[in-house]
C-alpha cells in the first residue's frame, strides 16, 4: 500500500498466497506461527447462513466440521445418552415385568411329577388372573373409538374473520383432505396411534408420538416411539425440560445406504453392524411372541445399525447466530450417532430458521395417562400391578388347592417303600398292589392334610377383584331388572362419578392429539406439494398458496369432545336433551329441530332420508300490504264483535228461557213434594167424610122409612074409620063382604 501525490491510497495485491493462514470449511482458522507453531481457532471465521431457503439452513452440517470434531462431539453425547439410559433401568424392568401379568405368554401347566419346576417351587397352576388385561383393553378400546373416528380424526377451528363462499368452500376442503391424508395417503397413522395408546398410554403410562418429515416418505409423517427405544432421563418430568432427547432406532442397511444416496446422511462407508443388545423388555417381547432372542440366523452383513437421533445442545459458534456465537452460548442441534461405530451421520439446525430465540424445534408428543413422579408416567401397569399380582397367585393357590383335594399327596413309612415306586396313580377302576409287611394299609400309607377352598379367600378376591375396578376406572352400567326406571339425570351422574379416571386421562390424550396435529400441519409449510401429491381426487384444487392461506386461517382439532370421555356419556347426554325438550317449561325455548340434529350427532347416524325439510317460507309483504292486511284484520274483528254481541243476545234469551223452565221444574218438584208427603192425611180424611156421608144417609133413609110407614098406619087407620067392616053372615049359607 504506497500514499500518491494527491493524497489517495494505492492498493498492491502480490500473486503469492498467503499460506500462513488457513480456513476449513467448518470456519476454524489456523494460523501458522514463525516458530512452527500452530494456532487454531474454530468457528472464529465462519458465518451464519441467512434463512432465506429452509432446505440450506437444514443442511446437514457434518459434511463442513472434521472428524475430529465430529468424534469429540460423539463421545460427549454417547456417554451422556448411557446415563440417562442407566437412569431408567428400573422403570424397564417394571415393564417387563407388567407384560409378565397380562398372561399373553402361553404356559404348559406343570405336572408336578418329573418337572423341573416341582410344586414345592410355587404349586402347580400357571394361570394369570386377567384382570390387568381387561382393564387396559376396556381403556384402550374407548380411547381409540373417541380419538380415531372412522371418517378422520380432524376437524378444523375457524379463527378467520372472512366469512365468504369462497373460505368456507376452502376450509371444507382442508378437513377433508387432511383426513384424507391422515386415513389414506398416511395409512400407517391409525395402526401405529392404536398400538401406542395400548401398550405406551394405557398400560406402560405415557405414549411418545414422533412428528417429522420422514426422509424416505417424503412427506410430514407421525410415528409412535415406544418408551424402551425412548431415552431421557427420568428425573425430568415433561418433553420441554429435558435437555436430551434420544430415540433409538434400528434400521435395516439397505435403508441407511438409501438415506446416505439422498445426502439425508453422510455418505460414508460403513463397518457391517454387531448383534443388538435386547433389554429386558424386548427379551420379554420375544418370549410372549415366541420369537428368538437373539440373531443367530442373521448374516453379519444383514445386521440392522442402532442408530441414536438426539436433541440436544452443542457449542456450536459457527453455525449460530452472532449474538449467540459470541457468547459461546449451546444451542439445539438435532445429531445422529451409529451406535457401534460411534460416527455421527448427520447435524442439523434444531430451531426454525425465523425464530430469533432459537428455541429447540418440537418433535415428540407426549400422549399421557396418570401423571407419574417422573418422566415415563402411571399406567394401569402400576395401577394395578400389585393387585393383579395377588389375584394370580390366589388363583393358583385355590385350583392347586383343589388339586390336592382331589388328587392329594401324603407320606409312606419306610417298610412300605420296597416297592418299585411310591408314586401310586391307579387309573379308574384300577387297583395297585402295595407291599405293607403284614402290616394294615393304613399304618404304611399317611394322607396330608390337604383342604378344600375356604369361603374366606373367594370373599377376598371378590373384594380384590371390585376394588381394582374401582381403582381402574371401569364402568359397568346397572341394567338389571329393577333399575329400567332410573332417570336418565340419576344414570348420568352415576357414571360421571364412576367414570373420573377415564375423563381425566381422556383430556390429557385430547390435549395431545390436537397438539400432534397442530405439528402435522405446520409440516406442511415444508412440505406442501406432499399434501396434494397423492390425493388424486383433488388433483388441481391445491397450490402452495391454497395451502398456506388455510394453514394460517385453520386450526386443526380433534373430533373427541374433552369433556365426553365415551360413547355413553354421549347417548345419555342426548337423551337428557330430548326429555328436556318436552319439558312444558322450555318447549318453546328449545328449538326441536336443533335438538334432532344434535341426538343424530351423538349417536352416529347419518340424517340423510331421516329429516324433513321445513315449509318454504313466505317472502315479506310490501308496506301498502301490510296496510291493507291490517285493516282487513279491523274490519274482520268489526265484524266479529257484532256477531259476538248477536250471539250474546240469543245466548241470554235462552239462558232465560232456560232459567224459567228450570224454575218450573222446581215447583212441579215442589208440589209433587207436598202431595207425597200428605197424600195418606187426605186419604183418612176422605174415608172419615166417606163414613159420615154413609151414616147421615142411612139415618135419613131410616126416617124416610119410619114417615112413610106412620103415614101409611094413619092412612088405613082413616079408611078402616070411613070404611066399617060388614057383619059377619051366618056360617051357613053367608059369603064374605068384599071390600
Amino acid at each position: 500500500m504506497d500514499l500518491e501525490d494527491d493524497g489517495s491510497i494505492r492498493v498492491i495485491v502480490d500473486d503469492d498466497p498467503d499460506d500462513t493462514v488457513t480456513t476449513s470449511p467448518d470456519g476454524t482458522i489456523e494460523v501458522k506461527l514463525p516458530d512452527g507453531g500452530v494456532s487454531v481457532k474454530f468457528g472464529a471465521a465462519a458465518v451464519p447462513e441467512k434463512a432465506d431457503d429452509p432446505k440450506k439452513f437444514y443442511r446437514n452440517l457434518a459434511d463442513d466440521i472434521g472428524d475430529e470434531r465430529l468424534g469429540q462431539i460423539a463421545e460427549e453425547l454417547l456417554e451422556q445418552i448411557q446415563a440417562d439410559d442407566n437412569s431408567r433401568a428400573q422403570t424397564l424392568t417394571n415393564h417387563a415385568n407388567g407384560l409378565t401379568l397380562t398372561g399373553l405368554q402361553l404356559e404348559p401347566p406343570k405336572s408336578g411329577v418329573g418337572d423341573s419346576a416341582s410344586p414345592s417351587e410355587g404349586g402347580m397352576s400357571v394361570v394369570t388372573n386377567p384382570l390387568m388385561l381387561d382393564a387396559t383393553l376396556r381403556s384402550w378400546a374407548n380411547s381409540s373409538s373417541e380419538l380415531l373416528p372412522a371418517d378422520g380424526p380432524c376437524k378444523i377451528e375457524d379463527e378467520s374473520d372472512q366469512e365468504t363462499d369462497a373460505m368456507d368452500d376452502l376450509a371444507e376442503a382442508y378437513q377433508r383432505d387432511m383426513n384424507y391424508f391422515l386415513t389414506t395417503i398416511a395409512s400407517e397413522y391409525y395402526p401405529d396411534t392404536q398400538h401406542m395408546l395400548l401398550w405406551s398410554t394405557t398400560f406402560k403410562g405415557a405414549g411418545i408420538k414422533k412428528v417429522f418429515v420422514d426422509p424416505q416418505l417424503r412427506r410430514p409423517s407421525s410415528q409412535s416411539v415406544d418408551l424402551k427405544d425412548f431415552i431421557v432421563s427420568d428425573t425430568t418430568k415433561d418433553l420441554k425440560s429435558c435437555q436430551r432427547l434420544t430415540h433409538q432406532i434400528t434400521m435395516r442397511p439397505s435403508v441407511l445406504k438409501r438415506l446416505q444416496m439422498r445426502k439425508y446422511y453422510r455418505d460414508i462407508k460403513m463397518a457391517p453392524a454387531s448383534a443388538p443388545q435386547k433389554n429386558v423388555v424386548e427379551q420379554k417381547i420375544d418370549d410372549i411372541q415366541g420369537t428368538s432372542p437373539n440373531n443367530i440366523d442373521t448374516r453379519p452383513e444383514d445386521m440392522p445399525f442402532t442408530l441414536y437421533e438426539t436433541q440436544c445442545e452443542l457449542n456450536l459458534p459457527q453455525y449460530a447466530p452472532k449474538e449467540f456465537g459470541d457468547r459461546e452460548i449451546a444451542l439445539p442441534f438435532l445429531v445422529t450417532i451409529e451406535k457401534d461405530s460411534r460416527t455421527i451421520l448427520a447435524l442439523r439446525r434444531d430451531w426454525k430458521p425465523e425464530d430469533e430465540d432459537c428455541t429447540r424445534k418440537q418433535m415428540y408428543v407426549k400422549y399421557p395417562y396418570i401423571p407419574g413422579p417422573g418422566f415415563y408416567g402411571t399406567g394401569l401397569l402400576n395401577v394395578l400391578g400389585n393387585s393383579s399380582a395377588a389375584l394370580t397367585a390366589a388363583w393358583r393357590l385355590c385350583l392347586d388347592a383343589g388339586m390336592a383335594a382331589n388328587f392329594p399327596g401324603g407320606v409312606v413309612a419306610e417298610m412300605g417303600g420296597r416297592q418299585k415306586t411310591s408314586t401310586l396313580r391307579p387309573s379308574i377302576f384300577e387297583f395297585t398292589p402295595i407291599q405293607t409287611n403284614g402290616k394294615p394299609i393304613g399304618d404304611v400309607l399317611g394322607q396330608l392334610p390337604f383342604h378344600d377352598l375356604t369361603p374366606g379367600l373367594l370373599g377376598l378376591i371378590d373384594k380384590i377383584t371390585e376394588q381394582c375396578k374401582a381403582a381402574g376406572g371401569a364402568i359397568e352400567v346397572p341394567v338389571k331388572e329393577g333399575v329400567k326406571d332410573i332417570p336418565v339425570g340419576t344414570m348420568l351422574a352415576y357414571i360421571e362419578q364412576a367414570a373420573q379416571i377415564m375423563l381425566a386421562a381422556h383430556k390429557g390424550m385430547h390435549g395431545a392429539q390436537s397438539e400432534e396435529l397442530g405439528l402435522i400441519a405446520d409440516l406442511f409449510r415444508e412440505e406442501p406439494e406432499s399434501f396434494w401429491r397423492m390425493n388424486k381426487k383433488r388433483k388441481g384444487f391445491w397450490n402452495e398458496e391454497k395451502l398456506f392461506q388455510a394453514l394460517d386461517a385453520y386450526n386443526l382439532v380433534p373430533k373427541s369432545d374433552p369433556n365426553i370421555p365415551s360413547h355413553v356419556h354421549r347417548i345419555l347426554k342426548a337423551t337428557a336433551l330430548i326429555q328436556l325438550g318436552e319439558v312444558p317449561m322450555f318447549a318453546g325455548r328449545l328449538d326441536p329441530d336443533e335438538i334432532l340434529r344434535r341426538v343424530l350427532r351423538a349417536m352416529k347416524e347419518d340424517p340423510t332420508g331421516l329429516q324433513i325439510k321445513p315449509a318454504p317460507q313466505q317472502p315479506q309483504p310490501s308496506p301498502d300490504m301490510i296496510k291493507a292486511q291490517n285493516d282487513a284484520k279491523k274490519a274482520d274483528a268489526s265484524m266479529l264483535k257484532v256477531q259476538v254481541d248477536a250471539a250474546k243476545v240469543a245466548t241470554e234469551a235462552q239462558d232465560r228461557q232456560a232459567e224459567l223452565a228450570g224454575e218450573e221444574r222446581v215447583e212441579t218438584l215442589r208440589l209433587a213434594q207436598t202431595s207425597i208427603a200428605h197424600a195418606a192425611d187426605n186419604k183418612k180424611a176422605a174415608a172419615d167424610t166417606a163414613h159420615k156421608a154413609a151414616t147421615h144417609g142411612l139415618a135419613v133413609a131410616q126416617a124416610v122409612h119410619d114417615a112413610s110407614m106412620d103415614h101409611a098406619e094413619h092412612a088405613l087407620d082413616v079408611h078402616q074409620a070411613l070404611n066399617p067392616p060388614p057383619m059377619a053372615p051366618d056360617v051357613t049359607g053367608g059369603g064374605a063382604e068384599s071390600t
